[in-house]
């Protein structure tokens, strides 16, 4: 977990007010102009147009952020110091040209920038709370095909790890994009389990690797009639190695989208997220399960 939650919830807020703020502009400018100007400025309307249409630019930004589970401590600064600068901005307009503003354009200026102020507060502490995940994960698009990794340090010995990982209908449990998991026939090599989505879409898998205790391996029967993913080729590849302090593991999903290399490529900067998303919240819940595993064992 990031502990992005309070982060993105006051992001989502600051997108929502900047977002009406710039309607308010856009659709009253006339009004709003002599609310504010004290004395008729020829480019007062356009001049708040423009500022009505870089408020939603800047709403859109802060919502895609708000979305994002992997939110970083430097996005949230970043924002922070343009909203402090909205609010430096406005002091000096008050202070320096308060003769051009009305009693009310003041008030104005000033309660919103106030309201600014606070998002700039709550957003600073709240992105103190943000921790950078443990998990290394990368998502890349390499010769047509989709690369998705996940490294994933865990204080536990191999024998755990191992176990957990080869416990398949375990896996919906870790998984967020899987809900179920059932062994169909057969163990190690030649093992098919089928795998059953959130919305119950579901898919079979061969085990085509497999090496005790190191590693193995899945191919997606992405050519089965009822393949519910935009995927022309998917496997998996699961391994576990020691290390001084326990163990780590990685995974390593490897696909080929459908569609020439334009949509290849559009689809992957779309998934990109999602699947980093994916791949941490699993090395993370399974490293939880790993240790309690050998925490019971040692007990």
């Amino acid at each position: 977990m990031t502990r992005s939650s309070a982060a993105r919830l006051f992001l989502k807020l600051n997108s929502q007010y900047s977002a009406l703020c710039g309607v308010i502009l856009l659709v009253a400018t006339g009004d709003a102009a002599k609310m504010i100007f004290s004395n008729p400025i020829d480019w007062a309307p356009l001049g708040l147009r423009l500022l009505g249409v870089g408020l939603l630019g800047f709403a859109a930004i802060l919502y895609l952020l708000a979305g994002n589970q992997l939110l970083s401590k430097g996005a949230v600064y970043l924002v922070v110091l343009l909203d402090a600068l909205w609010v430096v901005g406005s002091v000096v307009l008050v202070a320096f040209f308060g003769g051009i503003l009305t009693t009310t354009g003041i008030a104005i200026v000033t309660v919103v920038a106030m309201v600014v102020a606070f998002f700039a507060v709550a957003q600073f502490a709240a992105a103190s709370k943000i921790k950078k995940p443990i998990p290394i994960a990368d998502v890349r698009l390499q010769e047509g095909k989709l690369l998705a990794t996940v490294k994933r340090t865990v204080n536990a010995p191999i024998s755990n790890v191992w176990a957990v990982m080869t416990d398949h209908p375990a896996y919906a449990d870790v998984a967020s994009n899987i809900s179920k998991v059932e062994v169909l026939a057969g163990e190690g090599l030649g093992m098919q389990r089928r795998c059953y989505g959130p919305k119950g879409e579901n898919w079979k898998e061969t085990c085509d690797l497999f090496e005790t205790g190191q590693s193995y391996g899945f191919r997606v029967h992405t050519e089965a009639d009822d393949y519910p993913y935009p995927f022309a080729d998917l496997s998996g590849r699961w391994s576990v190695q020691p290390r001084q302090s326990g163990s780590e593991f990685d995974i390593k999903i490897t696909a080929t989208p459908k569609g020439n290399a334009l949509m290849r490529w559009i689809f992957t900067i779309m998934a990109q997220q999602q699947f980093k998303t994916i791949l941490i919240d699993l090395a993370n819940a399974w490293a939880e399960r790993m240790e309690k595993e050998a925490k019971n064992e040692a007990f």
